[in-house]
């Protein structure tokens, strides 16, 4: 799991403390070995280049830094000379070594970025199967009289999503919650950096709501949920059940239960209930995400524009490669062959999406972590397929890494 940037400052700083604590070591050993060289630079064996190298190899060129002004201070206090020559090697060894820290840990941030957005996209893409799965449930028990899947009503309410009206959508959620699994008291809440519960929509007067009852503490500290069970703990609880939404591995909102009925609350509500506010809460974020991106590659998908955005910031952070294949199509016919090609033949991280204007059709088909010449056997699988001649005139194609977005735009017809 990827540190915050909390975690990293307060490692930091623990970092510099056990620096200290080893260069402590060192010079009282180098006491009890020779009073009258303490840090043992005159011996044949450079100790003091084995440590330096220690600490910076696994900490970075600030806590080698920190070394070589703890050596510094005490060679200058306990020799008779100052030994420039040796303070000066040790110190250009410390840069060289953490250059090589940097860079090594870069790499290690890039394929832990890497494999977080491959975790993420497992977890997205299991619970859009959950989602369809419930709502498939939904509607066979209840098909005459609501046939209005979970997905589709939870789509609306996104579509009619914004800051000036989010509690209205949130209540509407609630609403439907209410209908389809038959909870009665139900509070929804957003859950800021700090980890501060604010509730956004209840179904009872929010005046009521203990922000202190321990089931909500032990959710927020342990981001799972919690529910009342035999556990005496849980017993002094004024709620059924605490159901954290994450993000990211971080708690970004939260359905509480204080009542519903006893035949209702099962594990299979509480899976349901724990799916649909984490799929709430994600589609949200990624509409707020693309409402400050308005402008960009606006013509195509939602879901596109959104992992577009995700890999830019990744290729921008990190260097981490994906492209970007682009079909410009004239025939109607030609276009839907296509885009049932493409979607035949797409990796479980591939996303596409397409549209069209008065004079062609457009489609864009992105790779995550692939660069352009792993496109090449795409394309021409699905020429084959197609039984398409590269020269023909109904279609063009390109490649480009996803850090050329001006070429991409270009290409699909527009410009931001």
């Amino acid at each position: 799991m990827l540190l915050t940037n909390k975690v990293r400052f307060y490692l930091a700083k623990f970092s510099y403390f056990e620096t200290i604590a080893i260069m402590g070591i060192y010079l009282i050993v180098g006491y009890f070995i020779d009073p009258t060289d303490i840090c043992m630079i005159k011996n044949g064996i450079t100790f003091i280049i084995i440590i330096l190298a220690m600490i910076t190899l696994f900490h970075g060129a600030g806590n080698g830094l920190v070394a070589i002004v703890i050596i510094g201070t005490f060679m200058k206090i306990t020799y008779p000379e100052f030994d420039y020559s040796t303070f000066l090697k040790a110190s250009v060894l410390v840069l060289i070594f953490g250059e090589f820290h940097y860079y090594w840990q870069r790499t290690i941030d890039k394929y832990m970025t890497e494999s977080k957005f491959t975790e993420l996209k497992l977890a997205e893409l299991g619970k859009a199967f959950y989602m369809l799965k419930i709502s498939h449930d939904q509607l066979e028990k209840s098909y005459v009289t609501k046939p209005m899947s979970l997905r589709n009503s939870i789509r609306l309410i996104k579509e009619n999503y914004t800051e000036t009206n989010k509690k209205d959508s949130y209540s509407d959620f609630l609403i439907l919650l209410q209908k389809t699994l038959h909870i009665e008291e139900v509070y929804l809440g957003e859950v800021n950096k700090k980890l501060k519960l604010d509730i956004v929509a209840s179904t009872k007067d929010k005046k009521h709501f203990n922000h202190d009852d321990i089931m909500i503490e032990v959710a927020l500290e342990k981001a799972m949920p919690i529910y009342v069970s035999s556990d005496e703990v849980y017993n002094d609880s004024d709620y059924l059940a605490v159901i954290p939404a994450l993000s990211n591995d971080t708690i970004v909102g939260m359905l509480i239960i204080e009542k519903m009925p006893f035949m209702s609350f099962n594990k299979d509500t509480l899976i349901i209930l724990a799916i649909l506010v984490t799929y709430l809460f994600e589609e949200l974020k990624k509409l707020k995400v693309l409402n400050k991106l308005s402008d960009f590659f606006y013509h195509f998908q939602e879901n596109f524009r959104f992992e577009m955005y995700r890999l830019s910031e990744m290729n921008r952070k990190f260097s981490i490669e994906s492209s970007v294949l682009v079909f410009n199509i004239s025939s109607d016919l030609l276009k839907h062959q296509m885009l049932n090609c493409i979607g035949n033949n797409l990796r479980s991280l591939d996303v596409m999406s397409s549209y069209s204007n008065d004079e062609k059709h457009f489609i864009a088909v992105l790779f995550p972590f692939a660069d352009k010449s792993s496109t090449v056997n795409f394309v021409n699988r699905c020429y084959t397929i197609l039984d398409l001649d590269e020269n023909s005139s109904d279609i063009r194609h390109s490649t480009f890494d996803i850090s050329q977005k001006a070429l991409i735009e270009e290409s699909t017809g527009h410009k931001a």
